[in-house]
């Protein structure tokens, strides 16, 4: 599969192991599927995702992110749009798949990214999440041990103290919040499902050191879930 890409990166292999769990959740149909990718940057994922669907929007807030991704983009069923995730200028119900894949701990109103989703979102529709757990030790955007688990005020003066900037800006929420925030939805829970089977997910460089996880018993990796530090759902818009 990745040898029909063009280029690797991290946002690359995001890509494969996204089509790797729509491709087990939806199967065949997933071709004749119309997709949004919240959070497109660059583009890099909705480009590889091209021809596997039959057409994606990328959405992002960053006008120069979105710049580079029409003036790399070599797929005709490909368009972009800037636009914010939390007020998206699109049509109620034009979508069967979206993706919102490590985004909603960069926004402000999470809840109205999640109402958002579901609008746009086709009934019976899904969305693949995926998104870092607040009680992460090791924060995956400034790679500071505790980082997220400080309140907001002693997390700035962490960062500045390890020169990582001036202000913590991320926004992640614990396990219980984020099955709240997506309470709409009825959720397919793949964070195990790709801990124990890295190979056919796509996430076996990804996962390094910690490869022994994947060895330990199901039960054990359930009862630990509210600690894992990143999330992959699927979520079906079921009404």
């Amino acid at each position: 599969m990745t040898g029909k890409f063009r280029e690797y990166s991290p946002r690359l292999a995001k890509a494969v192991k996204i089509l790797a769990v729509l491709q087990d959740f939806v199967g065949p149909q997933l071709t004749d599927a119309t997709c949004l990718d919240i959070g497109c940057a660059s583009g890099v994922i909705p480009q590889s995702l091209a021809q596997y669907v039959k057409g994606v929007v990328g959405v992002d807030i960053d006008q120069t992110a979105v710049q580079i991704a029409n003036a790399q983009n070599i797929e005709k069923n490909v368009s972009y749009v800037i636009a914010n995730g939390e007020g998206l200028p699109l049509p109620a119900e034009s979508f069967d798949v979206i993706l919102c894949a490590q985004v909603y701990e960069h926004t402000i109103s999470q809840q109205a990214l999640a109402d958002e989703i579901w609008r746009v979102l086709r009934p019976d529709g899904i969305c693949f999440f995926s998104g870092p757990n607040r009680l992460a030790v090791i924060e995956e955007h400034y790679w500071l041990p505790f980082l997220s688990w400080l309140p907001r005020p002693i997390a700035d003066i962490y960062m500045r103290l390890f020169r990582r900037g001036d202000v913590y800006d991320i926004r992640p929420m614990f396990y219980w919040q984020l099955c709240n925030m997506w309470r709409r939805f009825k959720k397919y829970d793949y964070t195990i499902r790709l801990i124990k089977d890295p190979e056919h997910f796509a996430i076996r460089e990804n996962m390094g050191k910690m490869r022994w996880v994947s060895r330990l018993p199901d039960a054990l990796l359930k009862l630990s879930i509210i600690l894992f530090p990143n999330y992959n759902w699927i979520l079906r818009k079921v009404e």
